[in-house]
């Protein structure tokens, strides 16, 4: 049953919507993939737009790397551990480029097969912000929790997937998050599809953020391509 587990999740891991939900890959394995997403709060209709490149590789087995390069936040490295068939663990690292600060977050993912098509996946990780020293600030912590599900048919994979996500405790100020109008509790839905031709894999996507104690007031709608090639 173990091996049949780990037979599975391997096969199919490549395929996913979402890298930090699922498995890492398989050894001396590696995937890059770049993302293009528009966005419009609503209430104020302010548009928004942003890309992210990553790409990540497994240099021995149960072992993952991760770059990620977002043009909305701090670049980022990390790394997951496959401690067992369905559980990993994490962390990534955001250096101080372009923002000058530090930012530490520990994850957990646990995922498991439902059935020979759908896939469920999960992550678990708190964000730990350094000192800011333009101005002397630690910001909040924050934590995330999410959960995606995907259909494979055929080389085509359907996906949704749910994140909720808030600050929490105090600042360097003693400010609390209810305080503040941008770090309260936010729900994030998405769906999404995704190709496989070979080794490349297309995608579209399209999501919501909600909770007006984060800044979404009603809500922000975005949508999003993405483009990954496997090697």
């Amino acid at each position: 049953m173990k091996k049949a587990l780990v037979a599975v999740l391997v096969c199919v891991a490549s395929t996913f919507a979402a890298w930090d939900y699922f498995p890492v890959i398989g050894e001396d394995k590696g995937e890059a993939e770049i993302a293009y997403y528009q966005g419009r709060q609503r209430q104020k209709n302010d548009g928004w737009r942003s890309n992210e490149f990553k790409i990540r590789y497994s240099p021995m087995s149960s072992l993952e790397i991760m770059s990620r390069v977002h043009s909305r936040e701090n670049y980022v490295l990390g790394t997951r551990y496959q401690f067992m068939p369905n559980v990993s663990a994490g962390l990534d690292l955001g250096l101080p480029i372009p923002a000058p600060v530090w930012i530490f977050t520990p994850n957990v993912q646990f995922s498991i097969p439902l059935s020979d098509a759908l896939v469920l996946g999960s992550n678990a990780e708190i964000i730990i912000p350094g000192e800011d020293p333009r101005n002397g600030i630690t910001d909040f912590m924050s934590f995330k929790v999410g959960t995606e599900s995907d259909l494979t048919i055929g080389q085509s994979v359907a996906w949704i997937k749910l994140d909720l996500s808030s600050g929490f405790g105090e600042n360097s100020n003693k400010a609390k998050v209810s305080d503040t109008r941008d770090k309260g509790f936010k729900m994030s839905p998405a769906i999404g599809y995704k190709a496989n031709i070979g080794n490349l894999a297309l995608g579209t996507s399209i999501g919501a953020d909600f909770g007006k104690k984060s800044g979404n007031d009603p809500h922000n709608t975005y949508i999003g391509v993405d483009a990954a090639i496997k090697f």
